[in-house]
């Protein structure tokens, strides 16, 4: 079963090359369009600025005239629609960008939302995967497994002369019982799933077969050489 997880994985992340390759398109289309509004909205603003320079200089000459009694009649000005037209593109303009923005920004959330859904998924499937093989570990009779800290964990245990944190029975217990299904059998006197170091019971009629060291007095350093009999299949064959 332990493939199946990686093997999941792999067809649930097989097609976000693809959807990155289109979030990240999408996104340098939306940077492309915002380009060219700010080349527009600049040459706007500029022209604007021009604009509003010649009236202030056209004003001024007018102001200068008017105390002329020879000069003869100013005629009267005709607002054209060119300043009126360019005032309403520059707040078009600005909009729009705003809303390129807000796009892109939204782009990019989605974007780690993507991501971080996939790395959450990963980190859960990896737990799963551990957990079974830790299970498949104590079901061949094989010593817990170290598991490795964090960084800072691991550089003080190195510094502090420690060793690497070793599961405790409660440990393996609860990481089975996550990576157990919900037909997974129970075993041993506490009716626990398979766990960490377990022992079968060599009697061909015994009714429980498999049990959990601690539950059964033994360490890795007790451990029998030869055969071994639970306490009822002893009082059976008349052992103490």
């Amino acid at each position: 079963m332990s493939t199946n997880y990686l093997r999941s994985f792999i067809e649930s992340v097989s097609d976000v090359p693809a959807e990155l390759e289109r979030w990240f398109r999408g996104m340098r289309e939306l940077d492309e369009r915002a380009h060219g509004l700010q080349v527009q909205l600049e040459a706007d603003c500029q022209q604007q600025l021009r604009l509003a320079a010649e009236q202030q200089q056209h004003g001024n000459k007018r102001a200068k005239g008017a105390g002329d009694m020879d000069a003869g009649p100013t005629p009267p000005s005709q607002p054209g629609n060119e300043p009126v037209d360019l005032d309403q593109r520059i707040e078009d303009t600005t909009a729009e960008l705003l809303k390129l923005s807000a796009e892109k920004t939204n782009a990019a959330q989605q974007i780690y939302d993507y991501v971080d859904q996939h790395i959450r998924k990963l980190d859960k499937d990896l737990k799963t995967f551990d957990a079974e093989i830790a299970v498949e570990r104590s079901k061949l009779g094989l010593p817990p497994i170290e598991v490795a800290g964090t960084d800072a964990e691991a550089k003080r245990s190195r510094k502090d002369g420690g060793t690497p944190h070793v599961m405790t029975s409660e440990e393996l217990y609860q990481a089975a019982l996550a990576a157990a299904d919900a037909s997974e059998p129970t075993y041993c006197y506490c009716k626990r799933i398979s766990f960490g170091e377990m022992i079968a019971c060599e009697h061909p009629e015994c009714l429980i077969e498999w049990f959990h060291f601690e539950c059964v007095g033994l360490t890795a350093e007790n451990r029998p050489k030869g055969k071994w009999y639970c306490k009822e299949c002893r009082k059976l064959m008349g052992k103490k």
